[in-house]
């Protein structure tokens, strides 16, 4: 599961810096934050079900890339980092073990 855990923070990463914003910039952010909810949500001892929701969020995610949209991409990623963040600090911890502010 790390394995996963980190091959989703890399992609994540590789997304890009992009300063514009973008039509789908609500629509990315909406589904990012769903994505770490339905993360969140699921029995982090059940870890099947946690590469699931992973690869489901990376799945989400990849539509803005798939469309070119860097800064889609960009706010999946914000949305879904904050929403990690805010709700469950270990597992973001856990995911992203670089940016323990």
């Amino acid at each position: 599961m790390k394995y996963l855990l980190q091959l989703l923070l890399a992609a994540l990463l590789l997304a890009g810096c992009a300063e514009k914003k973008s039509p789908l910039d609500a629509e990315a952010r909406d589904s990012g934050m769903r994505a770490a909810a339905a993360l969140v949500a699921v029995d982090h001892t059940d870890t099947l079900s946690m590469e699931r929701a992973v690869m489901d969020a990376k799945a989400k995610q990849s539509v803005y890339a798939l469309k070119r949209d860097s800064a889609a991409v960009r706010a999946f990623d914000d949305a879904f980092r904050s929403y990690l963040k805010e709700k469950d600090r270990p597992l973001y911890n856990s995911i992203f073990p670089e940016d323990k502010k």
